[in-house]
């Protein structure tokens, strides 16, 4: 009996965690449910992704940029430098990885809110010649639809058989990450 006590928390911390795993593999977005098209220069990108969570916690944590460097495994920094009455001017530095392949990154974005159902950002610094998204979310059955849309085009290059892939990598991890911790904030 003393043996089974002993071992029950390993136990339960075991069965939580498959638990947890779970969860955060529904949450997870699949690198096929982005797609990714080259254009001159640079990427389109589009995805589609349901946060099985309410609108309202879906908006939280894709604003909560202070903190995303805890939860988006790419990043290192996340910070909030400006703000204004409808915009936050966010810089994120980080590393971004695929396979054998990885490149430091830096972002400047003005980001302006329409709230609760849209999010627009432009690249204005960092290492991106262009960027420009927009995420639009949608109360549905269950949770929340995700809906992004960027235009991107780096400064630096990508391999032209790598590159698509890359970006879809990159875009699916963190979207996953996002909505792991929505999930987890729930």
């Amino acid at each position: 009996m003393f043996r089974l006590l002993r071992c029950l928390p390993i136990m339960l911390a075991l069965s939580w965690g498959q638990g947890t795993a779970a969860l955060e593999d529904a949450a997870a977005v699949a690198d096929k449910d982005v797609r990714v098209e080259r254009n001159v220069g640079g990427f389109t990108v589009d995805m589609l992704a349901h946060a099985p969570v309410n609108q309202a916690l879906a908006w939280e944590v894709l604003t909560d940029f202070e903190h995303m460097a805890a939860f988006v495994p790419n990043l290192k920094t996340s910070r909030v430098s400006e703000r204004g009455d409808a915009f936050v001017r966010v810089h994120q530095t980080g590393t971004a990885r695929y396979g054998m392949f990885w490149t430091n990154f830096e972002s400047v974005r003005e980001i302006r809110f329409s709230p609760p159902n849209e999010i627009r950002a432009q690249g204005v610094g960092g290492n991106m010649k262009r960027m420009e998204s927009v995420m639009r979310l949608e109360a549905e059955p269950g949770g929340t639809l995700l809906r992004y849309h960027a235009e991107v085009q780096p400064d630096v290059w990508l391999p032209p058989l790598l590159g698509p892939s890359f970006v879809r990598h990159e875009t699916a991890e963190q979207f996953s990450a996002i909505i792991r911790e929505m999930v987890r904030r729930q």
